[in-house]
């Protein structure tokens, strides 16, 4: 077994060097115009999918190589069991890409966090465990497909990614990954049998199998079907999303419509008797739109980062201020000069008092965790804290404001408050207006 695993490694050792030197630069660039570990996770999702690649690519090259019947026997049939000669290769891949993606990863994460003053937390360090089993995963689905009578066996990558592929915090997600990895270990190590052409014997193998290939099947066929609805609608020129005139009273419409008439369609199948007079009085009024647009907020030690800011930047004194999962508070940095510029807790710059959640930042100086409304004066460079939800209750849209008062929506109403002018405080406190 430790014969045919260094040989192995003998057998890819340079193109692993290559891919390390590649990724290490490559990594180093983006770095250099981005930080990569403050991305969110859309942006960092392709380069996942290339990390996944690189797994399939790598069993192909390798486990791929064995393909052909004689060259199967030449490796089936020696001394060792088929586990150990699974378990040889695994190994020996595992180290590979450890070398090509999980290194480089880390010596920039290790990097950054001893030699800069940017945010480096516990997350960063697991997420490259993370994107190792990912690539593992992949390996794993490549060997299994390469092993098997159809190419498409590589279907079985699909339900795995989708246990494990979640935002959630990296600690809780290091189960779900371990339980994908250890299914797609299982598929992959009863392939390794002498007749790869034999049906597959066992219900627990069978329905390990199985499962995966028909949500991959499944999976396929949805996402095939929308592709050739949507395409086919534009086509005819019948779908909503590609016109500039799509039907009235849909649902695109009036998404697109004005608030106004967005009322005035809801009022036309109204069979209250008021709703006449109100379709007239809606011409002097002026409606806002409102939703709960905020679907969920960040986690701690979350995988990646949500299309949601939990920064900001202190222009008047060149300090860009970013939130630490591990110490829950924020950290500044001046961007040009590198240098730390302290930290800022819930009561303001130089405060140590960690946040309870992680926050959500906007650009009218607000900021706001799943229960709490805190106002943040850039000038005096405080927080105060506005406003704490009862029990259960969360905010599900970030503040509005409009007809001089500050709309919250959360999941059980919706607040209208107005600042107290009388306060000579920059950040004034809020007093109850009326709520629905």
């Amino acid at each position: 077994m430790k014969d045919l695993m260094f040989s192995e490694l003998r057998r890819f050792r340079w193109l692993a060097l290559v891919v390390f030197v590649a990724h290490t630069l490559l990594l180093v660039f983006l770095h250099r115009v981005s930080n990569l570990l403050q991305q969110s996770f859309l942006e960092s999702l392709p380069m996942l999918l290339i990390y996944i690649g690189l797994g399939i690519a790598l069993s192909i090259a390798q486990v791929g190589s064995y393909r052909k019947p004689s060259q199967w026997a030449w490796l089936i049939h020696r001394p060792l069991a088929p586990s150990r000669i699974f378990a040889a290769l695994a190994i020996s891949a595992s180290l590979l890409l450890a070398l090509g993606i999980l290194l480089p990863m880390l010596l920039l994460i290790v990097s950054t966090d001893a030699f800069s003053s940017r945010v480096v937390d516990l997350r960063h360090y697991l997420m490259t465990l993370h994107v190792l089993a990912f690539a593992l995963m992949g390996w794993m689905a490549g060997a299994h497909a390469c092993l098997s009578r159809s190419r498409f066996a590589i279907a079985v990558l699909f339900a795995p990614i989708l246990l494990a592929l979640h935002l959630a915090s990296t600690l809780v997600l290091l189960l779900p990954v371990g339980l994908a990895l250890a299914w797609l270990g299982y598929i992959t190590l009863r392939s390794f049998r002498a007749n790869r052409e034999a049906s597959i014997r066992g219900t627990a193998t069978l329905v390990a199998t199985a499962l995966p290939l028909q949500i991959g099947l499944f999976l396929l066929c949805v996402v095939v079907w929308r592709f050739l609805f949507v395409s086919g609608s534009i086509l005819l020129g019948v779908d909503p999303l590609n016109t500039d005139y799509p039907p009235v009273g849909g649902l695109i419409a009036t998404e697109r419509a004005k608030p106004s008439v967005e009322i005035a369609l809801g009022l036309e199948a109204s069979a209250d008797p008021r709703a006449s007079s109100w379709r007239e009085q809606l011409p002097l009024l002026e409606p806002v739109r409102i939703g709960p647009y905020l679907s969920r907020f960040p986690t701690r030690q979350m995988l990646s980062n949500l299309q949601l800011p939990s920064s900001w930047f202190d222009d008047e004194r060149n300090v860009s201020w970013t939130f630490s999962h591990d110490a829950m508070l924020f950290v500044g940095r001046n961007p040009q000069s590198g240098s730390a510029k302290g930290r800022f807790g819930v009561h303001g710059e130089g405060d140590g008092t960690p946040f309870n959640d992680v926050p959500v930042v906007t650009n009218n100086g607000d900021v706001v965790t799943p229960g709490t409304l805190f106002g943040l004066d850039r000038d005096a460079q405080s927080l105060t804290q506005r406003l704490i939800l009862q029990e259960g209750e969360r905010f599900t849209s970030v503040p509005q404001r409009e007809f001089g008062r500050l709309l919250l929506l959360t999941n059980q109403r919706l607040i209208a408050l107005r600042e107290d002018e009388r306060a000579a405080a920059t950040i004034k406190p809020l007093l109850p207006d009326w709520e629905v």
